[in-house]
């Protein structure tokens, strides 16, 4: 959901539309955002141009705080009631359909059903906007009991993300699944390994999909959801 929230907002404003701008997420579907989604949404919000963006401080902040041990540290933001704004941007999620960025610009933003049907030769999940242990996760769910027909490569976010999905299983049946886990970090996303072959398409999870970025000059870098986005959300 939260790749196509911030491909929705790339579809209205562009790569250029956030210049000088901050964008500020608030409405009844904030609470049903995880803080890892709402990072993925803030973190390409560069992609808009936008100087920053941001979510209140609520109770899933507070959820998100003490998972960790940190519950002390939690302090209620939000904005001042009665604020003005230059701009507002309705998005109802529950209408929301799964999107992509195609090839070569996060701004060239379509519906995955006018896409459908693709071959690809490459699938890689992770980058700073989706690797989080609940975007493996739920990637990891989608494959359970399957086995992958391209070369699918996975970059987990951090050394505690990786151990998370240890613990859990997930490495485990995604192992079994034939995905082939990559070093923690960013990985094919700057080009760093898992090149994708010539003239090729890499399906990514990725924040960036610029000409050459992948390491092959002529290959295509499609971008979206891990698990293809979709589900019940409330509205706005």
């Amino acid at each position: 959901m939260a790749m196509d929230v911030i491909l929705k907002m790339l579809e209205i404003n562009g790569v250029k539309g956030g210049k000088g701008v901050i964008f500020e997420y608030a409405g009844p579907g904030v609470a049903s955002l995880s803080l890892t989604e709402r990072a993925t949404i803030t973190n390409m919000g560069a992609e808009m141009g936008a100087t920053t963006s941001i979510f209140p401080s609520d109770e899933r902040t507070q959820e998100f705080l003490e998972s960790r041990g940190r519950g002390q540290d939690y302090q209620p933001l939000a904005a001042d009631e009665g604020a003005e704004y230059e701009r507002v941007i309705d998005i109802d999620l529950s209408a929301l359909e799964p999107l992509i960025a195609i090839y070569p610009s996060p701004g060239n933003v379509e519906k995955v059903a006018d896409r459908a049907g693709t071959k690809i030769n490459q699938v890689s999940v992770g980058s700073c906007t989706n690797s989080s242990y609940e975007n493996i996760a739920s990637f990891a769910e989608l494959l359970k009991g399957k086995r992958v027909t391209v070369d699918t490569l996975l970059y987990p976010g951090s050394r505690a993300v990786a151990m998370q999905l240890a613990e859990s299983g997930y490495l485990t049946s995604l192992y079994a699944s034939g995905v082939r886990i990559q070093e923690n970090g960013c990985g094919a996303c700057i080009g760093q390994g898992g090149s994708p072959v010539s003239k090729g398409i890499s399906l990514r999870t990725f924040n960036r999909n610029f000409p050459k970025r992948s390491g092959t000059a002529d290959a295509e870098v499609p971008s979206g959801q891990p698990t293809g986005g979709g589900g019940q959300r409330p509205r706005r």
